[in-house]
């Protein structure tokens, strides 16, 4: 069994301390430094020479660059930037110390010549380019814009993310035919575990990241987790600059959105500060078809309504700084993270039953967190060290004493004893403390060879009490939710990365570790009578992954791998959330054989086209479905198998105009069943999963329109999904047709998520090219068409929206 403790966290802090405090000598002086315009931009691709040696660097997408092995002594360092005249300043170097210099270069003043032709590519195209490709939704890009990460994501071939209800509810991720805790959902490579609700894709404003990486099947050996489908990694914002970023966005539904993101470098490069806040408020209060009772003949009729009890709060920090660059540290980074969300429970887990007074808080006062990072045999080797403890405070609930209808009026309880609206009364108040620690260590063997290992060990904890709740019998009656709760898991990998014939081929091969051990004491099922001993449950299994790409030009490459994945339970699935999801600790891993293959072409400057295609076979895929009209639980679904393809387009006929388009069909169904009374659901579809669905998008860039040196971006996006099942359907009750898309299922109405058209249109001005601001107006679901989501919930119909933006490099 493993378990974590004390000296586990020492012996780390103990080696970090002794590496810090060794050092490591550099072989001589050097020079860093920052070129930028005087809009605030990146001087990206400006040549530096020092001068009288003739030694050269080209900044990159940040404008950053470096000179190192430089002897003590005066330099003259000058910046060529597009045929400018050269800028120079005077530097002194020290032997194995760091000099740093920052330009600022005048727009007006620079020379376009008539012809450039640079080639740089930026992380975004590096992460695309890799072995294990990503796709990235560039929130940079779409930052000024009143849009939801999920929209964004929505809009990628491949995703859905689905929503039970409105701004920050929660969400189920389907990838490539994997959905719910299959996805592994990152920040900066580490699990999210730390963070509570307080950082999550549903809520979290697009201002904070600098892109989302979206891995489909096997993952990078940098990020050790044990994803069965894939993992959503979300990028923090780059700090080695000066800025000031200020939000604003006030939408439909009484929805207010802030941000505020500040980043400061010292002029030497050494030290660092900064914070990112986020506040989300929304009433939710909008209208959906709901089935309300008439009190009078206790007949059921679909009326619309409007939501009353669904209000969103939430508010996130983080601080930070440390510093950059020394002898013994490339970057050691501090801070501390805090957060508030508190939710109305509008329903539960179907929208059949409306609440008016249950609710659930999650918060956390200080959430420190440690990032070390070093390079060691002149650069040959990289150590990346973090570590996060939390402790985040929790409350669910559900005590009135009566019920509300679908209009929001209350009704006195019949039975004056009843307690909750959900017929189970809770007062949870619970206590979640994490300890996250993540190892990564990379060795550069040649120049086509390099190996990386990476060890992610999570340390769960869970207490708590409800006077509500359900207890053991006896003499001494106890809280069920007051025993402790234990979860650890280690997830390992060590990747070879490799390149062969002229680089015509990369390879990587991963081997992965994975264990799990939960502890806690239970109550025996028959007696009723808590046990004695502590209850113990360990697993560990081993995994295997081959990907390789093969470069058949420049623009055009070829993907394929095969995976042998484990995805262990989390502490949720195993021991619910003490409110609407329940327990259940025979849940088993999942396990998985997955084959991708993808081609990728960029076809001259207008069209890039993506094709990919997948198929899974997996063995107790782990399911979080609804058992009533009430609860929720995890359980393991037999076996499941399935293929998918998707297409992926992109157009750009003229500079100032793109369209962009893409298509995802997946068929993944039941197999093998064992259960007799189960056996009629041999190849059924999964239930609560779409199969096909797809989107199209026009971007239109102009300038000078109302005013000279303004920019004008307007956008339109459509989305389409399909129809398909809340609850598992026999195979031939399916509608006939190519790939069961046309005609008429053989099942009730309710069983029937329909097919849904969705258009949204945005217009983003920028006043003036030179002021950092920005005013953006968008209508989403324009045709106010009814959408449906997780579970058939309803989710909103047509919103307006307004995003002030300001952001200032300095």
């Amino acid at each position: 069994m493993f378990k974590i403790d004390k000296k586990y966290v020492l012996s780390w802090l103990f080696f970090l301390l002794l590496y810090v405090t060794n050092g490591v000598a550099q072989s001589g002086g050097i020079i860093k430094g920052v070129v930028l315009l005087d809009n605030g931009q990146s001087a990206i691709g400006a040549t530096v020479e020092v001068k009288g040696l003739g030694v050269l660097a080209v900044t990159d997408e940040q404008g950053a660059f470096s000179i190192s092995n430089l002897t003590t002594g005066s330099y003259e360092v000058l910046v060529t930037y597009f045929g400018k005249e050269p800028v120079s300043k005077s530097v002194k170097v020290s032997d194995s110390a760091m000099s740093s210099l920052h330009y600022v270069l005048d727009v007006d003043q620079v020379h376009h010549l008539s012809e450039v032709v640079m080639t740089m590519k930026s992380e975004n195209e590096k992460a695309k380019r890799a072995i294990v490709k990503a796709e990235i939704v560039d929130t940079k890009a779409v930052q000024e814009q009143a849009v939801t990460l999920v929209e964004m994501m929505n809009r990628s071939a491949g995703i859905r993310v689905r929503q039970s209800g409105g701004l920050g509810s929660n969400t189920n991720i389907v990838l490539n035919g994997f959905q719910g805790k299959s996805i592994k959902l990152l920040k900066d490579g580490i699990p999210l575990d730390y963070l509570g609700a307080g950082y999550n894709i549903s809520s979290t404003p697009v201002n904070m990241m600098e892109r989302v990486e979206v891995y489909k099947g096997v993952l990078p050996t940098t990020i050790g987790a044990d994803a069965l489908g894939g993992a959503i990694n979300m990028v923090s914002k780059k700090v080695n600059d000066r800025s000031v970023a200020v939000s604003y966005e006030l939408g439909s539904f009484n929805t207010h959105r802030v941000s505020f993101n500040f980043n400061h470098t010292s002029d030497d490069n050494r030290f660092f500060i900064g914070t990112d806040l986020f506040y989300n408020y929304s009433d939710n209060n909008y209208r959906v078809d709901a089935r309300v009772v008439n009190p009078e003949t206790a007949t059921v009729d679909v009326e619309r309504v409007r939501l009353f009890h669904n209000r969103y709060r939430q508010f996130y920090s983080e601080l930070y700084g440390g510093v950059y660059n020394l002898s013994w540290a490339d970057e050691l980074r501090f801070g501390i993270n805090s957060f508030l969300v508190k939710r109305d429970n509008q329903f539960a887990a179907l929208m059949e039953r409306p609440f008016g007074a249950s609710y659930a808080e999650e918060k956390a006062v200080a959430i420190p967190t440690l990032r070390y990072k070093k390079s060691f045999d002149e650069g040959k080797g990289q150590l990346d060290q973090f570590f996060a403890y939390s402790e985040i405070k929790g409350k669910q609930v559900d005590t009135l004493r009566g019920s509300y209808d679908w209009h929001g009026q209350y009704h006195p309880p019949i039975n004056t004893g009843s307690v909750g609206e959900s017929g189970r009364p809770t007062l949870a108040n619970l206590t979640f403390t994490n300890f996250t620690s993540r190892t990564g260590l990379s060795y550069q063997l040649s120049d086509r060879h390099r190996i990386d290992m990476n060890v992610v060990i999570n340390d769960y904890l869970r207490k708590g009490s409800d006077v509500y709740g359900p207890t053991s019998i006896g003499d001494h009656p106890v809280d069920l939710l007051s025993l402790p709760a234990e979860y650890t898991k280690v997830v390992g990998a060590i990747g070879w990365n490799g390149v062969f014939v002229n680089e015509f081929i990369e390879s990587l091969l991963q081997v992965k570790y994975y264990m799990t051990s939960a502890r806690g004491q239970e109550v025996n099922g028959r007696t009723g009578y808590l046990k004695d001993q502590t209850s113990r449950a360990e697993s560990s299994k081993f995994g295997i992954a081959q990907s390789l790409k093969l470069n058949i030009t420049e623009a055009s490459y070829l993907r394929l791998s095969g995976e042998l994945a484990t995805r262990l339970p989390d502490q949720t699935e195993i021991l619910g959330d003490g409110s609407y999801i329940l327990s259940n600790t025979s849940i088993k891993p999942e396990q998985s054989i997955n084959f991708n293959v993808g081609f990728t072409s960029q076809l001259g400057q207008k069209w890039t086209v993506e094709g990919n295609g997948f198929y899974r076979l997996t063995e107790d895929m782990i399911l979080t479905a609804p058992i009533n009209l009430i609860f929720a639980q995890s359980t393991n679904v037999e076996s499941v198998k399935g293929i998918g393809v998707e297409l992926d387009l992109s157009y750009v006929p003229w500079s100032w105009l793109t369209f962009q388009g893409n298509i995802t069909y997946q068929d993944y169904r039941l197999f093998d069943i064992q259960e007799p009374l189960m056996k009629y659901l041999e190849g059924a579809r999964l239930r609560n999963t779409p199969y096909l669905f797809s989107n199209l998008g026009a971007t239109f860039q102009f300038s000078n329109v109302l005013s000279r040196q303004d920019a004008l971006r307007a956008y339109y996006n459509f989305s389409y999904v399909h129809a398909y099942y809340l609850n598992y359907i026999p195979k031939d009750a399916e509608p006939g047709g190519l790939l069961g898309l046309w005609g008429k299922a053989k099942v009730d109405a309710p069983n029937i998520i329909p097919s849904q058209a969705v258009h949204n249109l945005g217009v983003l001005w920028k006043p003036k090219q030179s002021l950092p601001l920005t005013i953006n107006v968008e209508c989403k679901n324009i045709l106010d068409s009814n959408i449906y989501d997780n579970f058939k919930i309803q989710n909103a119909g047509r919103s307006f929206h307004v995003k002030l933006s300001y952001m200032l490099n300095y």
